[in-house]
């Protein structure tokens, strides 16, 4: 866990969307030192489901400690509002601790919270708000745990996301993530790109504390983020897009032609599942493990 704040301190990361173990290894594999497990992601791939909040902490909690397993990239997990009042986040960061999750983003949205593509989100008060984000820093047993909180408060105004993320920051959260989605009412992918990385150094710059921030925009990368100041940029689902984007074209070419000649024709193999696979999965290891426990028995 200490790995992640070590690589925060040297300047700002990186972080793609990795919805499973194989997508956490190939991202690591690409040479990303962390990765972000979203809740869309979660209930998408894991359940076949909508963005609803539907799943339970002890699934989310047991589908990250896979993902740790699997890489040695930080992972960094979504909790939504922590599953509960006081008590159950603090079961909640325990749990997700003891899994060897570099991170947690808890959100200050009210119950039943709701996707930001939905519409129709509500936060907490400030003081409960402030609460629910004191809880979850005192439950950690290491400060090597991070906690991101997450303002929802978008739909309110950019003052009330600031005078947020400043309190939640002086409740011990590590960063701090300011939804854009809907800001002043103006929705964040109306706005010119130029316009956006405007708003992303207005808000790194008044919150005056590390800040994460989502999806560069069109024309713009990670690295230019982080140069205004970003702690962290996350790409959430784009990993899921382009994932699903390739199983839509696969599968079409399948059903219509019966085999997977064409699709492959037109894209490539990148990673046969073969020995190639495993290999990157670890299987070496794994051989030399077996052989190891057949020389013990001898």
């Amino acid at each position: 866990m200490a790995r992640l704040r070590k690589l925060l301190e040297a300047g700002g990361l990186a972080v793609p969307g990795a919805h499973d173990s194989l997508s956490a290894v190939l991202a690591e594999r690409a040479g990303f030192e962390a990765v972000y497990l979203s809740g869309f992601a979660f209930e998408a791939t894991q359940l076949g489901a909508p963005d609803m909040a539907m799943s339970t902490m002890s699934e989310l909690v047991d589908h990250a400690a896979r993902m740790v397993e699997a890489t040695s990239a930080s992972v960094i997990c979504d909790i939504d509002t922590g599953f509960g009042g006081p008590n159950s986040i603090r079961r909640t960061i325990r749990a997700f601790e003891r899994a060897g999750v570099a991170a947690v983003q808890i959100e200050d949205q009210a119950e039943p919270k709701r996707c930001p593509f939905l519409g129709g989100r509500q936060v907490l008060p400030r003081d409960a708000a402030v609460g629910r984000v004191r809880a979850a820093v005192e439950a950690r047993r290491s400060e090597d745990f991070l906690i991101i909180a997450r303002t929802d408060a978008d739909d309110i105004s950019t003052d009330e996301i600031i005078e947020r993320s400043r309190l939640y920051a002086e409740a011990g959260a590590d960063l701090v993530l300011p939804m854009v989605r809907n800001l002043d009412g103006f929705p964040i992918t109306d706005r010119r790109p130029e316009e956006r990385m405007a708003i992303y150094a207005d808000l790194i710059e008044r919150i005056g504390h590390p800040v994460v921030t989502l999806d560069p925009p069109a024309g713009y990368t990670s690295e230019d983020v982080i140069a205004l100041g970003a702690g962290m940029v996350i790409t959430p689902l784009a990993s899921l897009e382009a994932a699903s984007s390739a199983l839509i074209g696969y599968y079409g070419d399948l059903r219509e032609h019966g085999s997977a000649e064409k699709y492959f024709d037109t894209n490539p193999k990148a990673l046969p599942a073969n020995l190639d696979m495993m290999r990157v999965l670890g299987l070496d290891g794994y051989l030399e493990r077996e052989e190891r426990a057949k020389g013990s028995l001898k």
